[in-house]
């Protein structure tokens, strides 16, 4: 790029990242949200088809977070392509559109993030709360075709359930308190997550 287009470049860029009222500053004394901006801000500066970002929304605050988030999804929309890493399975779920999760150094999931969710046996988690404890009613919730674990609480009063399915479960569920005696006072429905389907892969225990 010659002068006139760098300047202008530059000009857009710290107006985009909000690091106008530092542009004449050196960045010695910049905070680390600061400093992640400017750092992404080079990156872009001359509009590179692939752009590699190693967890670009690590140490943010919120807001930095949703400006950078909202700068990215603008940026990939215009044609660009994006490779990113990141540890936070909700940041990957909003802002990617094809997914690989890898475990220590190997590929071990890889697709759209609706499909990768779909692929969880038992990815949905149905949370129940009864008005007392019927372990006869238990043991039905254990025979349903789509359920795959039901774990009790310690009162006995609850359950959650992980299942295949999530409120298309419901009326079954209902149907069985009913013929129990029971009476449902809580209903809560958690759908399949990234991060689900990462501890489903590689256990829920601690690894070094």
């Amino acid at each position: 790029m010659d002068s006139k287009e760098c300047a202008h470049r530059a000009d857009a860029l710290l107006e985009q990242f909000k690091l106008v009222d530092r542009a004449n500053h050196q960045p010695l004394g910049f905070s680390g949200g600061m400093m992640q901006r400017l750092s992404i801000a080079r990156a872009l500066m001359h509009r590179p088809d692939l752009l590699f970002l190693d967890e670009p929304s690590a140490g943010l605050d919120p807001q930095t977070r949703l400006l950078l988030w909202q700068i990215i999804r603008e940026y990939n929309t215009s044609g660009r392509t994006i490779l990113l890493t990141t540890h936070n399975m909700e940041e990957a779920d909003s802002v990617c559109d094809r997914i690989a999760i890898i475990d220590h150094g190997r590929i071990i999931a890889l697709g759209t993030p609706r499909d990768l969710k779909a692929s969880i046996p038992g990815g949905y988690l149905l949370r129940l709360r009864f008005d007392a404890n019927h372990s006869g009613l238990m043991e039905r919730l254990r025979s349903l075709e789509a359920v795959r674990e039901v774990r009790v609480g310690e009162d006995g009063c609850g359950a959650d359930l992980y299942a295949d399915r999530g409120g298309a479960l419901i009326p079954e569920i209902v149907a069985l308190a009913s013929a129990a005696g029971a009476e449902i006072r809580d209903v809560h429905i958690a759908e399949p997550s990234l991060e689900n389907l990462f501890l489903h892969h590689t256990g829920r225990s601690l690894r070094e």
